[in-house]
């Protein structure tokens, strides 16, 4: 695969995953109103897909950075394995039930962080965009443990927010110049520097 069509095919990739993030919030909080535990599998379904996206960064796109790789591909499998538990354990009470995707949305909010921080040679904004993000993702997930008696609703509420957020981000990367800089391996984008 050409480097043009692997760019292109990344691309396709976040639009169609970022899209699909916010749609599944929004099912989310409309399911909320027939089940609590059907919006809940409908989170996860989002968040499935974006602990894939994760994966399929750390595969195909992070090549600028070592360690923000490897970071992505053990959060984005956390992420993935979090949220099957959803699925999985159905039965559980939904205090329960509500706890994972919240881990998993920490989780997130902390990638985004790392991400900001880790991968520089991008504009400030963008890397700004990266850490309020994640520092959004991980209050909104961090009030269901801090506040465990509020109302399911309520806090299903706060991951579709962050859920939304982080869907709306991977859309508005994709316009940006941070897949480029984070495909090119640290050796030839200091030649490229030199060059100029």
């Amino acid at each position: 695969m050409s480097e043009d069509r692997e760019r292109s095919w990344i691309n396709l990739f976040d639009d169609v995953i970022g899209i699909i993030i916010i749609l599944v919030a929004v099912i989310a909080v409309l399911e909320l109103t027939i089940s609590f535990v059907y919006a809940l599998e409908v989170l996860s379904l989002g968040l499935l897909a974006m602990g894939f996206a994760w994966v399929v960064w750390a595969i195909y796109v992070m090549k600028r950075n070592l360690y923000a790789r490897v970071f992505m591909f053990i959060t984005g499998l956390a992420v993935i394995i979090v949220a099957l538990v959803d699925f999985i354990f159905l039965s559980l009470p939904p205090e329960f039930l509500i706890i994972y995707p919240a881990l998993a949305m920490l989780l997130v909010g902390l990638s985004r962080i790392v991400l900001g921080v880790l991968v520089g040679d991008v504009p400030i904004w963008i890397q700004m965009l990266q850490v309020l993000t994640g520092i959004l993702t991980l209050n909104l997930a961090a009030f269901i443990f801090v506040f465990p008696t509020a109302s399911f609703s309520a806090m299903l509420v706060l991951l579709v927010i962050s859920l939304i957020a982080n869907g709306i981000v991977r859309l508005v990367i994709g316009r940006t110049d941070l897949r480029e800089v984070c495909m090119q391996p640290d050796e030839e984008y200091a030649q490229d520097e030199l060059s100029m």
